[in-house]
């Protein structure tokens, strides 16, 4: 299923660069509209990245199923006798793999753009590396609940953005606070933490969610 995935993800380079080319030129957009004043641009730097980079992501979550739905390979996929939750799994994380991973690399390029301080880029890339994976896991939950519906790309923003939010502020106030010079291992720790929840509950959540909306 995963090499699937990626081999169907390859095919639509297009889509894969899309996200970082929104990413690129929001980023570019700040400085000229705050200034070239490096202490502003500096203090909201990491914040600027990771609200970018999480944006940018929504761009693709609308399509995980919607070539499944589509070819109807999606019934057959239900019908598998190999668990669903873990299909499921694999699904998710060939989404993290071409729509977040590309972002997390020009992530230092971005960073750097914002005049963030080096020492700092490293606590930002663990951010990403913890933040990201959790919104393809909830926002596969919420596409599988509108799977099928028309226009459900705003649907699904609008029920996305607030799961997204303890992810947000765990992830800027780590940034914020090795920007402080403060210890910044907690709030990193309690985004671990609700990762490692994600990953054992939501494939299971993304099941039960494709089952209901295939039987509606």
């Amino acid at each position: 299923m995963l090499r699937r995935e990626l081999l169907l993800a390859w095919r639509r380079r297009g889509d894969i660069a899309m996200p970082v080319l929104y990413a690129v030129l929001v980023t570019v957009l700040f400085p000229f509209a705050l200034g070239p004043e490096d202490t502003l641009l500096q203090r909201i730097a990491g914040g600027i990245v990771l609200v970018t980079v999480l944006l940018a992501m929504l761009l693709t979550l609308d399509a995980m199923f919607t070539s499944d739905i589509e070819d109807g390979s999606l019934e057959q996929l239900v019908l598998s006798p190999q668990p669903l939750a873990l299909l499921l799994g694999m699904k998710i994380l060939a989404h993290w793999l071409t729509s977040a991973l590309p972002l997390i690399v020009i992530a230092p390029l971005l960073a750097a753009m914002l005049h963030l301080p080096g020492p700092v880029i490293p606590v930002l890339l663990l951010a990403l590396l913890l933040a990201t994976p959790l919104l393809s896991l909830l926002g596969a939950i919420l596409v599988a609940l509108t799977a099928g519906t028309r226009r459900s790309g705003m649907l699904l923003a609008l029920m996305l953005l607030p799961l997204c939010m303890p992810a947000v502020i765990f992830a800027a106030g780590a940034v914020a606070a090795a920007q402080q010079g403060l210890p910044w291992l907690a709030p990193i720790s309690w985004l671990a933490a609700i990762l490692v929840l994600a990953i054992a509950f939501a494939p299971l959540a993304c099941a039960g969610a494709l089952r209901i909306a295939l039987d509606a």
